[in-house]
């Protein structure tokens, strides 16, 4: 299976920049490892990679198919044996007894300094038991549908909402991404990483792969197929166009931000 089609239907996809100890629910229609792989693969080399599951080895190796790490599958129990001082992990809480959630959550907040994702289905909790899972984590996620918003500290001094910064990737999704291949070819997992380093929004690859292929369609993009990942670049002759296109939409941003400055200013003095 390609790199960019670790499932074919899933619904969101997670990427580990900035992330330290965050919970994760999602609903039954979004595949857990779609959201388990991203972060893994992010691990550095220094970093011990662990993921904790009452589920078989063989199992969790099939439904992460296509992550070269080292990884080391353990149990629940396992998690206080654990030494090293840099190290990623997965909680799949799905996979274990509900009576052990809390006892878990206490161990993994004295290890704060380190990456770990703790992933649940949201429908198997209660209101009660998500506010308190709440409590032991740094962040929260929720992932519904394609796309999912983490809290953003790289917009918070500039005072820019995060429904805000949303709409903003969703409606010029098509411009941030031709302006991301123009500087530098890109693979689908790696535009999913790099609009989430910088935005903070989380796309899936339902939303990201259409997009790429009717660039493609329209010949502002071009696929080469490497081994076992497809990379974007731009079409033949097309970076002139892309370029028209992008600098278009600066002017065009532009003209709406000065409009709407001197509006606001005259409904203030108003």
């Amino acid at each position: 299976m390609e790199k960019e089609d670790l499932s074919a239907n899933i619904n969101t996809v997670l990427s580990a920049t900035g992330l330290k100890h965050t919970l994760h629910l999602y609903t039954p229609n979004v595949s857990k490892y779609s959201i388990q792989t991203p972060f893994l693969d992010a691990a550095n080399k220094d970093e011990k990679v662990f993921y904790v599951t009452n589920e078989k080895s063989d199992t969790v190796k099939q439904g992460l198919k296509g992550l070269n790490i080292d990884l080391s599958i353990i149990r629940p129990n396992e998690i206080d044996k654990i030494k090293e001082k840099k190290l990623r992990m997965v909680i799949d809480a799905g996979s274990i007894n509900p009576e052990e959630h809390g006892k878990i959550e206490k161990h993994l907040s004295k290890m704060k300094e380190n990456f770990i994702l703790c992933t649940y289905d949201v429908s198997k909790l209660s209101p009660e038991i998500i506010k308190e899972l709440v409590s032991y984590h740094d962040k929260l996620m929720l992932t519904t549908s394609d796309v999912t918003v983490l809290s953003s500290e790289s917009f918070d001094e500039l005072n820019i909402g995060d429904e805000s910064v949303e709409r903003f990737v969703k409606n010029d999704l098509d411009t941030i991404v031709l302006a991301l291949i123009l500087e530098k070819p890109m693979c689908g997992t790696d535009i999913i990483k790099t609009i989430h380093k910088n935005f903070n929004v989380l796309l899936s690859p339902g939303t990201i792969y259409p997009l790429l292929h009717s660039l493609e369609k329209k010949g502002l993009l071009k696929c080469e197929y490497e081994v076992k990942t497809k990379t974007y670049k731009p079409g033949k002759d097309a970076e002139p166009k892309i370029r028209s296109l992008l600098n278009e939409h600066v002017q065009t941003s532009r003209f709406l931000s000065r409009f709407l400055q001197s509006t606001g200013l005259k409904l203030k003095s108003a």
